[in-house]
């Protein structure tokens, strides 16, 4: 944050940072800003256009919005194993929910459920609420990266060869104001190689806090998709997926 003795008094004493000079992790909100965007350009809803562009012309298993003739297959989010070691160490890192991480993360809110929660919310699966509501196989995450970047069963690639080299292409890397750690990220994914070096540059995609991970490497035509029910610690990719992307790519090799 900026430093009000150096620019003079702020307003309620808060830093404010320049625009264009640091980054932060939006989490829950950047479904709700992606999603008014996508109304405003459209006048339709991201579940909407997602249906019809994406999950039905690709056969993706994944649903913004999961409808209750699917509700047999969700497989309930488990939390963190709590270990003491573990719970001093989440009350030693918690922020308060007026900083930017509460924020981004809306713990702000009195009652607000923890992330790893909000998938086992009847409404929140109903409505497909975009950051924290789809609800997706390991094969349905592969196949919707699959289809970004190729052909799939005969049909074209969702986008063009320039689309994919932007959706690439590193816009913010450094320290990151929200979650306090070193991230990289393109237009609204992750750029994975910067995760995982054994990815062709320019790859993308995005883990989640439940553990899960999905990616597209369009150099080397590979798409990859993981789920776990177990929350991990701490909250992230899982880190098996450091193996698991390795074995992938030794085979690929070979």
């Amino acid at each position: 944050m900026g430093d009000p003795e150096a620019g003079g008094k702020l307003p309620h004493g808060q830093g404010v940072e320049v625009p264009g000079a640091a980054f932060g992790y939006h989490a829950l909100v950047l479904g709700a800003l992606s999603a008014e965007v996508v109304r405003r350009a459209t006048g339709r809803s991201v579940q909407e256009l997602f249906a019809e562009r994406v999950r039905d012309p690709y056969g993706v298993d994944f649903h913004l919005g999961l409808p209750a003739e699917q509700e047999s297959r969700f497989l309930a989010a488990r939390p963190v194993v709590a270990t003491p070691e573990r719970l001093a160490a989440l009350a030693a890192s918690t922020s308060h929910p007026n900083s930017l991480s509460g924020i981004a993360f809306n713990r702000q809110h009195p009652g607000n459920p923890s992330v790893w929660e909000l998938p086992n919310l009847p409404v929140v699966r109903a409505s497909g609420t975009a950051s924290f509501g789809g609800v997706a196989s390991a094969r349905g995450l592969a196949r919707m990266y699959a289809a970004a970047i190729g052909p799939v069963d005969g049909s074209p690639p969702l986008l063009d060869p320039g689309t994919v080299a932007l959706a690439g292409q590193i816009q913010s890397t450094g320290h990151g104001l929200v979650l306090g750690v070193r991230k990289a990220f393109t237009i609204g994914f992750h750029a994975t190689s910067e995760y995982h070096p054994q990815l062709g540059q320019g790859s993308f995609g995005h883990s989640g806090a439940g553990g899960q991970q999905a990616f597209a490497d369009p150099r080397n035509g590979i798409a990859y998709g993981y789920t776990r029910r177990r929350t991990p610690f701490p909250a992230a990719a899982g880190p098996e997926n450091d193996r698991l992307i390795r074995a992938l790519y030794t085979a690929a090799a070979h």
